[in-house]
């Protein structure tokens, strides 16, 4: 693969519109035309067409596994036999039911402070970005978003740790890692990652860094600091917080 494959986000979107089959007849009939004749259009719709497919098996893989670790620890049900014949209380068993629910939701939430409820409202990973498969000096990289944007956080943080050691001044590999440490609940190496990634004035992810680190710190009860940090995120929801805090 060379520079010649390397691709915008647009042109991404659009290539996974076709081979996911979302597009019109004539969009697909128009790309398909495009396809015959430019070489470095068939170039890049084979690169997408792959990363594609290895998103799809690793997460059918992820899928798997978690399948037959279920199989391998589940008790087996062992019929019990008796001579009553069996009467259905549907009263009895959704109040069991409620019960339950109930005292769970209690044990969890009675346990959780209103920061950390505010944090639990507002935070979602962040969705990861779009990678050109199209240098090989960036595939470990790239390798990593596959397993990111598939939920195997720790193999991402495995592999753009080692990247970081080479280049600790970049800003993506600091605002993806602590991203990935936030997916996995470890907000404190998450912090440290984000408050590095606010320290590039010309980063791309900055006013997104501002926007987790200002949620890592109203889940830890640092006020003060998070409302600095959420105002500097540009975020709608900011002010939302923001107002709940005060």
């Amino acid at each position: 693969m060379d520079s010649n494959n390397l691709y915008s986000q647009q042109e991404f979107e659009r290539i996974e519109g076709y081979i996911l089959g979302l597009m019109t007849d004539a969009e697909k009939q128009s790309f398909e035309s495009e396809l015959e004749i430019d070489q470095n259009l068939r170039a890049r719709y084979e690169d997408i067409k792959v990363l594609l497919q290895e998103v799809e098996l690793v997460s059918l893989k992820d899928t798997m596994e978690e399948f037959h670790a279920e199989l391998k620890t589940s008790t087996p049900v062992i019929p019990i036999i008796s001579k009553k014949p069996f009467v259905w209380k549907p009263l009895a068993v959704a109040a069991s039911l409620l019960f339950l629910l109930a005292i769970t939701l209690w044990i969890f939430l009675g346990n959780t402070t209103e920061n950390e409820k505010l944090y639990r409202a507002y935070y979602q990973p962040d969705p990861g970005m779009v990678t050109a498969m199209g240098l090989q000096s960036n595939y470990e990289f790239d390798r990593g978003m596959v397993d990111y944007k598939t939920g195997d956080y720790p193999a991402a943080i495995a592999r753009w740790e080692k990247l970081l050691s080479e280049k600790p001044d970049n800003d993506t590999l600091n605002y993806f890692l602590g991203s990935a440490f936030l997916a996995i609940g470890d907000t404190e190496h998450g912090k440290s990652y984000l408050a590095k990634a606010t320290q590039f004035e010309s980063g791309v992810f900055q006013k997104e860094a501002y926007w987790y680190l200002g949620l890592t710190l109203v889940k830890s009860g640092n006020t003060e600091e998070a409302i600095k940090y959420l105002q500097n995120s540009g975020r709608k929801e900011a002010a939302e917080i923001i107002g709940k805090l005060k």
